[in-house]
């Protein structure tokens, strides 16, 4: 069987088992939205719930239809379909609810990120997907009617980050894509090396078996399988004095000629003279095995060379021979590895990158000046860096909580995605009941995050980040909301990111004060 057809069996698999979790959260998140429209329209509440029971029942049957489908072959029609399906119900809401100005269509990019980051799509299947939902909300604002100036702005913006969205979300394709296509052919290469070490190791056990029959205890047969061995080995003295070695040892190390009085610390720099006696010959002296010992030789053109070494003490009878090293070099090893680091490093580049769009939503709507969200996150990682050095603190603001606090310190205000237009746009004071509706801001943000947190287990940062956007207008004094925390109950994520928010607001211009 081919590459192209094997890998694609593998895809469809694949995607025939994340078509479940697509179509779950698809009716998880169904239900969420019933939930919001209970807290946001209540008048159209029940009209809003048939239409998500009707969508919830058809995504049963869809589940079904995957569950028939033993050949796979038709996982991208069942997602697509739940998919689409989810993106008409969220639609015929934002039709029925204000139209453009609704926040609502904020729903079609959830689905877009569930779908897009659930299944494994190709760049044109993820194309597909994202553009017929922008054309199918495009259709349904147009449907509406003769629009505003205001409606026509408010339209272009829904557009130009739904749009962005599907490109990022295409780009995330392309690299999940060539991963899964790397990883199956170091898979291919992986299987067919060991096969061929087997056939390998087959017929060297054969070998030794024949000759072990033709001349046994020889001398002959040793150097036979000393020199078959694929690796370096050499036998050392307990001092390292170089007794024996095979060609490849000493071609690579002494250019095909072994000299007299050679020692095994004439390839060791003088730095590690120390370290290899210590952990390498006295042990082995000992008679302890010593087995993937890293180590770095000077090759014969004195270029610096990295080799796992292994060894044993070599005992005949009650003669000791010396200390037998082999030594494999592990220089490809290292170099694929940094390649496999460099990958993650740009998915991990990506996924920073559509969180950061996803975050401009919410800076988008208020009324902030530019690269709002860079600065805040600036301030939280310079405030959190001065509090690690203090004892106190420096268990919990580590290294790896830092970098989660400035990533997750972007996406403190997403929740103002669902506050309307009129009160994020209005220059203060605002009445009560405007009051109360800005400040719903934290709790929609934290259950924003803790949706991602239930479609994505490796983004460990989205923790701190569902912290900072619930509390970051808690008060030390118990004054603040969503929940009236005080003092050290409110996370210190949020606590930094309180200060960080008050200093970007005391110096950025506002329309209501200098």
């Amino acid at each position: 069987m081919d590459f192209p057809r094997q890998f694609q069996q593998e895809v469809q698999q694949l995607h025939h088992q994340r078509v479940y979790s697509i179509l779950l959260v698809g009716m998880g998140t169904m239900l969420l939205f019933t939930a919001l429209d209970y807290l946001l329209i209540r008048n159209h509440f029940f009209e809003f719930l048939s239409y998500r029971l009707g969508a919830i029942g058809f995504v049963s049957l869809l589940l079904a239809v995957n569950y028939l489908d033993r050949h796979h072959c038709r996982a991208w029609a069942i997602g697509f379909t739940g998919y689409f399906l989810t993106g008409c119900v969220v639609l015929l809401t934002v039709y029925r609810e204000g139209g453009i100005t609704s926040p609502y269509y904020v729903g079609l990019i959830v689905a877009m990120t569930i779908y897009t980051a659930l299944a494994p799509l190709s760049v044109l299947q993820t194309l597909i997907s994202g553009f017929s939902l922008v054309g199918l909300y495009l259709v349904s604002m147009a449907m509406i009617g003769p629009l505003s100036e205001y409606e026509l702005i408010s339209l272009f913006s829904n557009l130009f980050f739904m749009i962005c969205f599907v490109f990022i979300a295409a780009t995330q394709s392309w690299a999940d894509t060539s991963a899964r296509e790397q990883e199956y052919r170091l898979r291919q290469e992986e299987h067919q090396a060991a096969e061929q070490l087997n056939r390998q190791a087959e017929f060297l056990e054969q070998e030794v078996k024949r000759r072990t029959k033709e001349q046994q205890d020889t001398e002959q047969r040793f150097r036979l399988l000393y020199e078959a061995i694929v690796d370096d080995v050499v036998l050392v003295t307990v001092h390292g004095h170089i007794l024996q070695a095979n060609q490849s040892f000493v071609r690579h190390f002494f250019g095909g000629t072994l000299p007299e009085q050679a020692s095994f610390f004439d390839l060791v720099p003088t730095d590690a003279h120390l370290r290899v006696r210590q952990e390498l010959l006295q042990p082995l002296t000992q008679g302890a095995v010593v087995s993937a010992w890293h180590l770095t030789l000077m090759s014969q053109r004195q270029d610096p060379l990295e080799v796992e070494i292994s060894g044993a003490l070599l005992v005949r009878g009650q003669k000791t021979l010396g200390l037998q090293l082999v030594l494999r070099d592990i220089s490809i090893r290292r170099e694929l590895e940094q390649k496999l680091i460099v990958s993650l490093d740009r998915i991990r580049q990506t996924e920073n990158a559509a969180i950061l769009a996803l975050a401009k939503l919410s800076e988008y709507r208020d009324v902030t000046p530019g690269h709002h969200l860079e600065r805040i996150r600036e301030y939280c990682r310079l405030l959190a860096t001065e509090l690690a050095r203090r004892p106190e603190c420096a268990d919990l603001l580590t290294p790896n909580f830092i970098r989660d606090l400035y990533q997750g310190s972007i996406l403190h205000d997403i929740g103002k995605v669902a506050v309307p237009d009129r009160i994020l746009c209005k220059a203060m004071p605002y009445s009560p009941e405007e009051e109360a509706l800005l400040r719903q801001h934290t709790s929609k943000g934290g259950e924003v995050i803790r949706a991602m947190m239930e479609s994505s287990q490796s983004s460990g940062f989205l923790t701190v980040a569902r912290n900072v956007a619930l509390f970051h207008h808690e008060r030390w004094d118990g004054q603040g909301y969503p929940q009236g925390l005080g003092g050290i109950d409110i996370p210190i994520e949020a606590r930094i990111m309180a200060v960080a928010d008050v200093v970007e607001a005391l110096c950025a211009l506002r329309p209501y004060r200098p």
